[in-house]
């Protein structure tokens, strides 16, 4: 019997699923195509190239509309269900509204996994792939042949500088000076540097020390080839380039070890690293919230339905939007701005949840 009914519920809400799944895919699509457009006929991009671009894009769609998708869907088939009293048949058969969420909270937890999947490990390489196509498909994708290189590592007092080969992660004409108490104490030149075995080799340099009052001390030691025990790495260089929201956990975790732990960057660091594992519980979220607000609601069809949803969806997101600015801003701590949506609403959900139980 229950198995039954969870058969019959899951059902029912994968048709609306995966029908507004695909229409959010699609207004995606043809909103950035209307947006995009006349840069398209003017870099005479192929159909080919435009269908393999928004295809690499999928992972990053999928993201933001998933959750979108499992809301309406619930709200659409519990309300449904609602209105033609086969919610009150199942409760007067002694089904609690608990067991009628049960596999709705399944789902959400396995769509939350999905997202943080998606987010953590094909989002930013998605992101990346996608500006890069569009550049060798525009024609200007050869012209980065090197980049300027400019780091800091403020946690061990070392700024990196020169050009960076992009081709094979060699550094050209790099300076590398340490500082301690404001106070630069060595410089290391060189006319190379390469990462090899976990490892930075400087090649055709030399090292300058200097004083407390930042005074050349002796002569400057040159060497033709000498290994350095520097804990930077390369992607250290990319991932201080990059926004944080297109880095995986992994990265940005290693990102803010670079840091100090009192350091404003550090700060903003914490707060997205707690927000991309914060977002994807988004999942669950959204049936503790969505299944009681369906089953409590008989008024409206699909249109109501649709009203709901979107109203849950925009409240979301602005408590989203103003937590992480708080967070950032440090006025808030880093846990509670990125958990505080799923706080709110599932906190919301779990007191109409009793309600209706």
């Amino acid at each position: 019997m229950q198995k039954l009914l969870d058969r019959y519920l899951i059902r029912e809400f994968l048709v609306p699923f995966l029908y507004c799944l695909a229409a959010f895919v699609l207004i995606f699509i043809i909103y950035d195509l209307s947006a995009h457009l006349d840069n398209y006929i003017e870099d005479h991009v192929p159909l080919r190239f435009l269908m393999y671009y928004y295809a690499i894009q999928m992972p990053l769609v999928m993201v933001q509309v998933i959750p979108l998708s499992i809301l309406l869907a619930i709200v659409y088939c519990l309300g449904a269900l609602n209105r033609n009293n086969e919610i009150t048949a199942m409760r007067a058969a002694g089904i609690s509204v608990y067991r009628i969420m049960l596999p709705y909270l399944a789902l959400g937890a396995l769509f939350s996994g999905f997202i943080f999947y998606l987010n953590d490990q094909h989002a930013p390489r998605a992101y990346e792939e996608s500006q890069r196509f569009l550049q060798d498909a525009s024609g200007r994708g050869g012209e980065e042949q090197t980049r300027p290189l400019a780091f800091y590592n403020s946690k061990e007092g070392r700024a990196w500088a020169g050009q960076w080969r992009l081709s094979d992660d060699i550094l050209q004409n790099v300076a590398v000076r340490s500082f301690q108490d404001g106070q630069v104490v060595e410089t290391i030149t060189a006319s190379r540097a390469a990462y090899l075995d976990r490892e930075w080799w400087f090649f055709d340099g030399a090292i300058q020390r200097y004083d407390a009052r930042g005074r050349a001390r002796g002569i400057e030691e040159a060497f033709t080839k000498r290994r350095f025990a520097f804990a930077e790495k390369p992607q250290d260089f990319l991932s201080s380039q990059k926004d944080s929201l297109s880095m995986s956990a992994g990265e940005l975790w290693r990102t803010m070890s670079l840091y100090p732990k009192d350091s404003e960057i550090y700060g903003r660091k914490l707060v997205d690293l707690h927000y991309k594992i914060a977002f994807p519980f988004v999942g669950i979220t959204i049936v503790l919230i969505a299944v009681p607000l369906s089953i409590s609601s008989t008024r409206g069809g699909a249109a109501g339905s649709a009203g709901l949803s979107i109203a849950i969806c925009i409240s979301y997101y602005v408590i989203q939007m103003v937590g992480l600015s708080l967070g950032r801003g440090g006025h808030l701590s880093a846990w509670l701005a990125s958990w505080l949506p799923n706080i709110l609403f599932g906190a919301t959900g779990l007191g109409l949840l009793y309600r209706n139980r």
